[in-house]
């Protein structure tokens, strides 16, 4: 968290800056050393705030005056409340209300999405290339990597706090897993496009999401018990209903089928229900390709329908779901988590959850650390002007 929340504090006093609202800084908050300047080299120590040994009021407001920090300062902290409350006793002795910008919130969860909206800068986009786009697969802690992520409906329907993205992202609606799971839909399309206008508003930049589709795969019609036609039919009308129940988010159009005359067959059916898919704005997915990694060229002829509403070749290879969107790209695995890893062969694509980034857990305390700098080390915990070393619970 404090790599993240470093870089948004610097961003932000770089912005007032440029703004010409003063010189701004950031200090961190240590337990021992009271308040440090980035790049101050510490000795390592373990102590928090209110332990015995750690920084006084009186100290605290004796190195505020000496950084200039006095009467008209402001002060924005993001701080656990034993530090808040130490820094906010010393600061008062000077005329100086410090302002609590983790005020309210709940827990780390709302303390991210916080420090997200305050360090937000032009968000990533999705890069415009000859090829296929990959989207990455990840969990709900993927949205601070600032990276288009492909994100499953299953696991966001499971937080209880929402995370603000950085980056586009899209929507999958595990339709794979739902059916393979129940032999049906166990959710309603009224709450799936409740859920998707939410996510849309609180997460933003949601590109577009999947339909509650009915893949064409063998094991799946054999857990069902319906044809492949009626699969196809109820495809299309998620979509129909979802784009009438959810008019501001993006339902992109499935195609789905057992064979390369299938899915042709399923392009007629939408332009039948009225829906061109060359006309389409957005991408046009290729389902029910989970499975079939063993027979790459079957997959690639299976794959070539959707190249061919945009005029490309044929398809990449298995692993994935193929989408054509002015060309054959955005490849993302449907309905087989965990997610698998992204080879660089293109004849193998698909995507994963990657493992957690290093540093953003707080490291196991190390008997004999070197000395560090301020600022340089994951196990700091940040605030926006003031952060503090130890701990991040407030």
């Amino acid at each position: 968290m404090f790599r993240h929340t470093l870089a948004n504090a610097e961003r932000c006093a770089a912005a007032d800056e440029a703004a010409g609202l003063g010189p701004a800084r950031v200090l961190v908050l240590s337990a021992r050393y009271g308040l440090v300047e980035l790049g101050q080299v510490m000795e390592p120590y373990d102590l928090r705030m209110g332990q015995p040994g750690s920084v006084s009021v009186a100290t605290l407001a004796a190195q505020a005056l000496a950084l200039g920090i006095d009467w008209g300062a402001q002060v924005y902290a993001l701080l656990p409340r034993q530090y808040l409350a130490r820094l906010d006793a010393a600061l008062r002795t000077l005329d100086v209300y410090v302002q609590n910008v983790y005020e309210a919130t709940r827990g780390n969860g709302e303390q991210k999405r916080i420090n997200v909206h305050i360090g937000r800068s032009e968000p990533a986009t999705v890069p415009q290339v000859p090829g296929p786009t990959v989207w990455l697969g990840g969990d709900v802690h993927a949205f601070w990597w600032g990276t288009p992520l492909l994100v499953s409906y299953g696991r966001l329907r499971a937080t209880k706090t929402l995370p603000a993205a950085t980056a586009p992202w899209v929507c999958d609606s595990r339709a794979f897993s739902e059916i393979a799971q129940h032999g049906t839909w166990t959710i309603s399309a009224e709450q799936y496009a409740t859920d998707l206008t939410r996510y849309a508003q609180q997460i933003g930049h949601l590109l577009w999401a999947a339909p509650q589709d009915w893949p064409c795969s063998r094991p799946l019609l054999d857990k069902t018990g319906l044809t492949e036609a009626e699969h196809q039919r109820r495809t299309i009308a998620s979509v129909l209903r979802l784009r009438e129940l959810a008019p501001t988010v993006p339902i992109i159009c499935v195609v789905t089928g057992l064979t390369a005359a299938g899915y042709l067959r399923h392009v007629q059916m939408y332009r039948a229900a009225g829906i061109d898919l060359r006309a389409e704005h957005l991408v046009v997915g290729v389902g029910a390709l989970v499975g079939r990694r063993h027979h790459p060229d079957a997959v690639r002829r299976r794959a070539t329908p959707a190249a061919r509403l945009r005029g490309q070749g044929p398809g990449p290879g298995p692993g994935g779901r193929a989408a054509g969107q002015r060309r054959l790209g955005l490849l993302v695995q449907r309905g087989a988590p965990p997610w698998r890893a992204v080879p660089a062969r293109p004849d193998q694509v698909g995507t994963q959850l990657p493992p957690r980034r290093a540093g953003l857990g707080r490291p196991a305390a190390r008997a004999g650390r070197p000395r560090t700098r301020a600022g340089a080390d994951p196990a700091v915990r940040p605030s926006l002007r003031l952060t503090t070393r130890e701990g991040s619970h407030p």
